[in-house]
């Protein structure tokens, strides 16, 4: 558990740095892939900025254990950060990503929400950090279909500390 703190906060930092100030040589954004239309990047641009703040913000508010906020940000990333598909009604543009990034961002919606149901007062810290950890490889996964065209494996595991098997 020490570990996992002192891993959580080094992410923290490297995510926003010191004082708010970005860390020398830190990444800042996803390059552009090559499989993905100019058109798709720019659309998606200011909307993963945003997503970038939340997270920036849901890694310190989960390092300081901070669970109002953890269940306020996991919640947004559930119900607001998420990219329309091909005729959706909301928003009907033809954006030409993988179908696997859609399958990603409905999982990001489902851990968000288990994220949040973790972040109650008094809840188990292990479990809070697990939910972290998944919503996190799913992060990373997506961002492994926008930039590659292709998925990162599942874990092998999915089971949490409490015994409860991954929705």
């Amino acid at each position: 558990m020490l570990r996992l703190a002192f891993v959580l906060a080094g992410l923290a930092l490297v995510a926003g740095g010191r004082n708010g100030t970005a860390v020398p040589g830190a990444a800042k954004r996803l390059p552009p892939p090559e499989h993905v239309s100019h058109e798709t990047s720019v659309e998606l641009q200011s909307r993963m900025a945003r997503h970038g703040e939340v997270m920036t913000n849901l890694v310190r508010a989960v390092v300081l254990l901070d669970r109002p906020t953890v269940r306020n940000l996991a919640n947004r990333i559930a119900d607001e950060e998420v990219i329309a598909r091909v005729g959706a009604a909301r928003e009907p543009k033809n954006l030409a990503l993988p179908p696997e990034f859609f399958a990603f961002q409905d999982e990001l919606a489902t851990d968000g929400r288990q994220l949040a149901e973790a972040a109650v007062e008094g809840g188990d810290d292990r479990i809070l950090a697990e939910r972290f950890a998944m919503l996190t490889r799913t992060c990373v996964s997506c961002h492994a279909v926008y930039l590659h065209g292709r998925p990162q494996p599942t874990p092998l595991d999915p089971k949490m500390p409490d015994g409860s098997a991954r929705k």
